[in-house]
């Protein structure tokens, strides 16, 4: 049914709705007894939750992939004095971050921009930028990061 694939590229994108598709029919081929009469409602509410776990998996797979930067970033940017396990938890705090402070931290810190690079580059002001690192630097060890340009590390606001 043309139906479903078009449901299902609404909502994921045509490259994933062949998948999204595929996996309704699977299951609809498996469950022939539960169908209801007319079979199109039944059939979109299954694609419905092929879809929700569709986009789960990618936002795990998003998830993943940030933990993995952040790893490597936590690796390789990190004081050389630093352990394996003060490496791990530093970015266990990092990730306990709201993705715009770790991304405010990251950019200044880590990346060398100046809190008004980092906001055009964010698209919000240079305050919010700043207001931003100061959370992040609450909320972790602030002598985990080397000091931005304009951003006192010792600073705590």
């Amino acid at each position: 049914m043309p139906r479903i694939f078009l449901y299902a590229a609404r909502h994921v994108g045509s490259a994933d709705a062949h998948d999204v598709a595929a996996e309704t029919f699977t299951i609809a081929w498996r469950r022939w007894d539960h169908m209801s009469d007319p079979p199109f409602p039944w059939l979109l509410g299954v694609a419905r939750h092929v879809v929700a776990n569709h986009v789960r998996t990618l936002q795990r797979g998003r998830r993943l992939q940030d933990r993995v930067r952040l790893l490597t970033a936590v690796t390789s940017q990190s004081s050389p004095h630093l352990d394996f396990a003060e490496r791990l938890e530093a970015l266990q705090r990092l990730a306990a971050l709201s993705e715009k402070e770790r991304e405010a931290l990251l950019l200044t810190a880590w990346d060398g921009l100046s809190a008004e690079e980092a906001a055009r580059l964010l698209g919000v002001s240079p305050a919010a930028v700043r207001k931003r690192i100061s959370r992040a630097r609450a909320a972790i060890d602030v002598n985990e990061f080397p000091p931005s340009a304009d951003i006192d590390p010792q600073e705590k606001s």
